[in-house]
């Protein structure tokens, strides 16, 4: 029997820089963090923490967005907040993250 879809929005591949992020212990060498899927509702995300993360942690976000022609010939970003929703543990020293979005997002071109 097919699994049955529970995302309420479609999800982009959509790898971008995340220049800041509060709300999560990392490892000090944790170097770029990027994101792996972006949607309207969330983001998913693969990152070396180093205290447990517990699903219902509030974070605050930066993205960095390269620019690209057909949207801005400069760069930009887009910052803000969620909460984690699903954790997947990994052979890597990574957790992936789940993290729904709990306020509009502000894009600054």
């Amino acid at each position: 029997m097919p699994k049955k879809e529970r995302r309420e929005h479609r999800r982009t591949r959509l790898r971008l820089r995340i220049s800041r992020i509060e709300g999560l212990t990392l490892q000090d060498a944790a170097g770029d963090l990027w994101t792996r899927d972006v949607s309207p509702g969330g983001m998913y995300l693969q990152a070396p923490v180093v205290d447990p993360v517990a699903v219902g942690t509030r974070i605050a976000f930066e993205l960095s967005i390269p620019p690209g022609e057909g949207y801005s010939l400069s760069a930009g970003r887009i910052r803000g907040s969620g909460k984690i929703v699903r954790i997947e543990p990994s052979a890597e020293p990574a957790a992936g993250i789940a993290v729904g979005f709990t306020s509009p997002l502000a894009l600054d071109f």
